[in-house]
């Protein structure tokens, strides 16, 4: 009875801290420090994976004095098999490892088959050698590992460490289990409410883009692409559109490809430099852009998260060697299947400073994460930054505020030189009519 009511104010007090706090991070720590506090073990910490599977402790409950503290660092995906996050997504399977006996026992929520809830069952097999190596190297003599599920997809792990051999009960799995549960609610809670500042200032940076395109007396085509481009979080930029229409020049865009003396490029940030021998002087000529849209799909945004790994653009992996640029987002823009020109947003590599388990540590009980530390800081020196879904939802009304202003912009250009041309036309049928009618009165005098 006595054990219940404890669960029963463990579970009170994560609910309350989850309705009274928007802040994730406050959350997991509080949550760590009570579950830590109930099972009454040595640590209680929570892993978030990154995209490219790696994972890093994002908050931690420890008693110092019985194991080290690991909040802050990462660790390399490989250290989780493939099959083994599969099972945490699919049947949700909780691990209790016992170093001591060897032995891991696992139950699941769900049937691997079927995906109906099952009951409790627990089952018990050998301890993989190498996790209990890499148990024993951090010092942990008991552990219990439960996955946090988002989406459908595998978020985290809560995991629970002791230094000591510890029985876990099926109460306390329970419990654990209810806590990962609320957890999941709290991340569903705060990603909405991140969502909330990041659009207002996107939609913040459109009004600002339409204001440059539209609602001037004249179209702001350079500020406009500086203002996207701050926009993305990018470093540089450029807009190809067709330059001023003369006599010779092409129609269409696409025809204006052909030489660069036909185009007008707007630039800010930092750009690619062609070599002297390239084919072509600027990147819109490259036929890898004409070849992306020749079905006319200029809706199509071409969110490219490293161009070095895009065959057909190593002319641009040329240009871009001297820089620290990764990643384009190039939109098309076209007005009734016409293509207007591009625009295109390029963004740095991500540098940062990972701190993996086990890099500065002298502490004994680290040596394993130190292990599979050297190849795989090499492998991971140059994160790639991907281009979110909201920023791709951006592009495509980014690229319809220029798409409508250049084609104004353009009718006006064309406007004016028919214009130009008919005062002209004008101008020279009044002088004529003029130097008629004088030669008229000339010739009339004489008789």
């Amino acid at each position: 009875m006595q054990q219940n009511i404890k669960q029963t104010d463990v579970l009170r007090r994560i609910t309350k801290y989850i309705r009274q706090n928007l802040e994730l991070q406050v959350i997991l720590t509080a949550a760590a420090a009570d579950l830590r506090s109930f099972l009454g073990m040595d640590r209680v910490k929570v892993c978030k994976f990154n995209p490219d599977g790696s994972g890093q402790v994002i908050a931690e409950s420890v008693d110092d004095n019985c194991l080290p503290a690991m909040l802050g660092l990462h660790f390399p995906g490989d250290e989780i098999p493939a099959e083994t996050r599969e099972l945490y997504v699919k049947v949700r399977v909780r691990s209790i490892v016992n170093v001591d006996t060897k032995e891991i026992a696992q139950s699941a929520v769900y049937d691997l088959e079927t995906t109906e809830i099952v009951p409790e069952e627990i089952r018990y097999r050998p301890v993989d050698p190498c996790h209990l190596e890499y148990l024993t190297a951090i010092g942990v003599k008991s552990s219990l590992v439960l996955p946090i599920i988002h989406d459908e997809k595998l978020w985290g792990l809560l995991a629970c460490h002791h230094s000591q051999p510890r029985v876990i009960s099926e109460s306390d799995l329970e419990l654990v289990q209810m806590l990962v549960d609320q957890i999941s609610i709290a991340i569903v809670q705060s990603n909405l409410l991140s969502q909330m500042p990041e659009k207002a200032a996107r939609d913040s940076s459109l009004r600002h883009i339409v204001t440059l395109l539209h609602s001037l007396s004249t179209v702001e085509l350079q500020p406009a692409l500086a203002q996207a481009i701050v926009a993305f979080g990018g470093s540089g930029g450029r807009l190809c559109i067709r330059e001023k229409k003369q006599s010779n020049y092409p129609e269409d865009f696409i025809s204006c490809l052909s030489s660069s003396n036909y185009l007008k490029v707007y630039t800010y940030g930092k750009q690619p430099v062609m070599p002297e021998l390239a084919k072509y002087k600027l990147m819109e000529q490259y036929s890898i852009w004409q070849e992306r849209y020749k079905f006319g799909n200029y809706d199509d945004i071409w969110a490219i998260s490293d161009i070095y790994q895009v065959h057909g653009l190593r002319f641009l992996q040329v240009a871009f060697q001297g820089s620290k640029v990764r990643s384009i987002l190039m939109i098309p823009l076209h007005h009734r299947q016409k293509l207007l020109g591009y625009l295109s947003i390029f963004r740095n590599k991500v540098e940062e400073e990972t701190v993996w388990a086990g890099e500065f540590d002298s502490d004994q009980r680290q040596l394993y994460p130190r292990q599979s530390l050297n190849a795989w800081r090499e492998y991971n020196k140059t994160p790639i930054s991907q281009w979110s879904t909201e920023e791709i939802q951006l592009a495509n009304e980014v690229g319809k505020q220029f798409s409508f202003a250049i084609h104004e912009y353009q009718l006006q250009q064309d406007l004016h030189k028919q214009t130009n041309h008919l005062q002209r036309s004008i101008q020279k049928q009044e002088t004529l009519v003029r130097a008629l009618t004088k030669m008229r009165q000339i010739s009339q005098s004489r008789f």
